[in-house]
Parts: C-alpha cells; structure tokens; sequence
C-alpha cells in the first residue's frame, strides 16, 4: 500500500479492537473484487431514541456511503462527513465508520456501525461524550440512483 502523500510504500494497517478485523490491504483486495453493498443513500427510518418526526426535523435522516470510503450523515439538527471501512464482524460484513459535522452549528462527533438485515440497514450511532442509539435505514433507491448517475431521465425531470 502506498502513502496516499508522499507515494512511498508503506506496511498494511491493522484495525485494532474490532474483533474479526482483517489488516487493511487484506480487506481492500478481499472488497475490490466484489460489490460494496452498502453503496448509496440510505433513508434512516427509525431510532430506539428519537421519532421519525425527531429524526426527520431539518431534512429526511439519511446515511450515505460513497465510492471512495466517504460519505454523509443527516439526522435531527446533525449534518456531518463520515469516512467508512467495510470489515467483518461474526463472519457478517459490516461498515464502520466515524462522523464529524455540526449539530446547530456547534462541533459533533462519533462513531457507528451497521450491516444488511434483509434489505435494511441495522445498526448503532454513537455521539461523541453523548446519546448512542439503534437504527434502522432502507435503501432510498430514487436518491441512490440520482446520486450515482443513474437515474432516468424522466426521473431527473419530475415525471
């Protein structure tokens, strides 16, 4: 793996205190074959601590997983950028990650993860010295189409 600064060659990483975590370089060739499944726009739907209506105060709550590792956070009041890895955790493949944005302009942090439960997404958010909380989000296919460049036309349009 090379240092995405200087270019040089640099060891694998290993992902410590994440039982089942594979080194770096491992998971990232073990993931370039395959399709990351959890890829797009993903519509928070519910929370074992807030209500829908909480949720969905400023925009519809949502999570989204880009092709390269980043993605975003929206829910009540936060909008933050998170940056994700997808590992395995009791032989299932899980997504990782870590968020950093604002919550009414103030500075929030934390940290998450989730994997497929049918075609849900399950998981837990964490706030940084804060609330932690299950979720539960589905696929927002219209938006995870735009968002990827493969919506129709007529769906660009309104039609």
């Amino acid at each position: 793996m090379r240092c995405h600064r200087c270019a040089k060659r640099r060891p694998p990483r290993l992902m410590l205190g994440v039982r089942g975590t594979e080194p770096e370089e491992e998971r990232s060739q073990a993931m370039a074959g395959s399709r990351n499944p959890f890829l797009g726009k993903w519509r928070i739907i519910a929370s074992e601590s807030w209500t829908r209506e909480d949720l969905d105060a400023v925009v519809p709550a949502h999570i989204t997983f880009n092709r390269n590792r980043l993605g975003e956070l929206e829910f009540i009041a936060v909008s933050a950028s998170i940056d994700y890895r997808i590992g395995k955790r009791d032989g299932t493949l899980i997504v990782e990650f870590t968020w950093e944005g604002s919550d009414e302009g103030q500075p929030i942090s934390g940290r998450g993860w989730a994997r497929l439960t049918g075609d849900h997404l399950t998981g837990q958010l964490f706030i940084h010295q804060g609330d932690e909380t299950e979720f539960t989000a589905k696929r927002d296919r219209l938006l995870t189409s735009r968002s990827s460049g493969r919506a129709s036309r007529a769906a660009d349009h309104g039609r």
